[in-house]
């Protein structure tokens, strides 16, 4: 009998089909990849707790598994994500680095945990804020990959779409020549739902996620270094966009959902504007 994954098919090893999970993707550390004993300590705790909040459900966790940096970029839809992305990463062989706001870094006991894990604080809007891309152009460098989130919040999106992303990810593939590794997740908002002070498990509760190809950063002949980020930007959120239409069997909108022009801005308390209901597809 054949398995299939959520988001359909997954390539296993000699060409079975297989759903990929947190206890099969264990892989050797090279010296760029190791996670540090904080890491190594938390994930005795971690990886149980978390596969029972909600069982994991991954695809395409082989192209994580490559030599060199990248720049590994997902959507994000509530806090319980940077756990997400880091159980999978963690458990695929590599060392979860997040770009992290700042505000992070100033909570007692969470800040120095991150700060001594290797987290990269991201100060926005400050003389600083070139320091976070600094240190990631560093460890990208050094062969590391460093996990990034887009949209650079979660997502305003009525629907739980990928919203339009700021250029930082695609800057930085630039400026090292790395690739970026789109990833889309789906579930992680039910089980932690943005404004929640703590996770609501509840049973049958899963966090599906999808890996894609590498994309190459590279300008093109007569494209600036501002045009390539925009095209690469663009062409990255419509990998995840898709990835997630699977994981969702929904179509996505036409239109990718602007924070900086559309109406719904819950910080200043404006109503949800929710778009028409798209017919379910046959």
């Amino acid at each position: 009998m054949r398995t299939r994954s959520p988001a359909g098919p997954l390539r296993g090893p000699r060409g079975r089909r297989a759903i990929a999970r947190s206890w099969d993707l264990g892989a050797a550390r090279p010296p760029e990849r190791r996670s540090g004993a904080i890491i190594g300590a938390l994930q005795f705790v971690l990886r149980p707790a978390l596969s029972i909040l909600a069982r994991p459900v991954w695809a395409g966790a082989e192209h994580l598994q490559r030599p060199g940096g990248a720049v590994v970029c997902g959507n994000h839809l509530g806090p319980f994500d940077a756990f997400a992305y880091g159980h999978l990463l963690h458990a695929a062989g590599v060392a979860p680095r997040f770009l992290a706001k700042e505000s992070l870094f100033r909570i007692p006991v969470l800040g120095t945990l991150i700060r001594r894990t290797g987290q990269i604080p991201v100060l926005r809007g400050t003389s600083r804020s070139t320091d976070a891309l600094d240190a990631a152009r560093a460890a990208l460098r050094r062969g590391e990959m460093i996990m990034v989130f887009p949209e650079g919040t979660y997502s305003r999106d009525p629907d739980s779409w990928p919203m339009q992303a700021r250029l930082g990810a695609a800057r930085l593939a630039l400026d090292t020549q790395v690739p970026l590794i789109p990833v889309a997740c789906w579930g992680s908002h039910l089980l932690w739902p943005q404004g929640s002070t703590v996770p609501r498990p509840g049973p049958g509760r899963r966090v599906m996620v999808r890996v894609g190809e590498p994309i190459r950063a590279e300008r093109s002949e007569g494209e600036s270094t501002q045009q390539a980020a925009v095209r690469i930007t663009a062409e990255l959120m419509d990998t995840i966009t898709q990835m997630l239409a699977e994981l969702r069997h929904e179509e996505p909108p036409a239109r990718r959902y602007d924070p900086r022009k559309d109406a719904y801005r819950p910080e200043e308390g404006h109503p949800r504007q929710r778009r028409p209901r798209r017919q379910e597809r046959s």
